[in-house]
């Protein structure tokens, strides 16, 4: 599991990590919110964890823009909206900046 330690204000500092890790992952299967950290999980079980982004960030927003997630912030930083506060996120098999993509 590779863990994210930079600063969890600058979404574009993290989606530039995001970018340049998952190239070590397979395809990207599933993200998890919970209270305390956000997952993004490959088919493999690998993953990148971030703590301490979780409900209430903007940060946490642009990250799921930024895999493809289609969303509603109002619904997202309810945590309550689920008896255990965990959100489960389904991502595409492939990544949405399309660096697979040949012109």
């Amino acid at each position: 599991m590779i863990v994210y330690t930079g600063s969890l204000g600058d979404s574009r500092e993290l989606i530039q990590f995001v970018r340049r890790e998952t190239a070590n992952l397979r395809a990207l299967r599933k993200l998890v919110v919970s209270r305390d950290k956000t997952v993004v999980r490959d088919v493999n079980g690998e993953g990148i964890e971030f703590p301490g982004l979780t409900y209430g960030s903007v940060t946490l927003e642009a990250l799921l823009r930024a895999l493809g997630v289609v969303l509603t912030p109002q619904t997202l930083h309810n945590p309550n909206a689920t008896a255990d506060g965990v959100k489960e996120f389904s991502l595409s098999a492939r990544t949405p900046w399309g660096p697979e993509r040949v012109m």
